[in-house]
């Protein structure tokens, strides 16, 4: 009888012990020197910032734009983004296609844009890098943030020196 009182009593004890232990340790968990967040909740449309634009087509209205947009696939991402082609300068130019709305994906890195367009081919959806950088003057989300940072700290949510003027 004490044996077996004794092998609960230690069991008790073990336990306790640990839940301690781990109680301590997960109060200890290191500050992070920056919070970061992924996707349009940052709303970051990199204004003024000369980024790489991967397009899925242009079409005259934003109603056509956004029908077209539901047909594409991207597994469960986010694919394209529907946005005036006037919200990038040096745009219209480049694509050589008439129309005021557009399905773009924005990208501060070549890295991102290649792997967003072999991500679309996967998929089987059209996706054009254009040759030169456009400018961003603002306006609606066009998937900044999407990219991993350079660093290797996570998505990448600010300039890198190519999209700067």
């Amino acid at each position: 009888m004490k044996r077996r009182q004794a092998i609960v009593a230690g069991l008790v004890v073990g336990v306790l012990a640990s839940a301690g232990v781990m109680a301590a340790a997960a109060g200890k968990a290191p500050v992070r020197g920056r919070v970061r967040s992924v996707g349009p909740a940052a709303l970051d449309n990199g204004a003024g910032e000369l980024l790489i634009a991967v397009v899925g087509g242009v079409f005259p209205s934003r109603q056509e734009a956004e029908a077209a947009n539901e047909t594409l696939v991207f597994g469960d991402l986010q694919g394209y983004f529907v946005v005036p082609v006037a919200q990038f300068q040096g745009f219209r130019q480049q694509v050589g296609e008439p129309g005021d709305f557009a399905l773009v994906s924005a990208f501060r890195t070549e890295e991102g844009a290649l792997a967003f367009a072999d991500l679309a081919a996967t998929f089987g959806n059209a996706a054009t890098i254009l040759p030169e950088r456009v400018r961003s003057l603002g306006g609606l989300y066009a998937g900044l943030g999407q990219e991993a940072d350079p660093d290797g700290t996570g998505p990448l949510l600010g300039p890198v020196a190519e999209s700067l003027p």
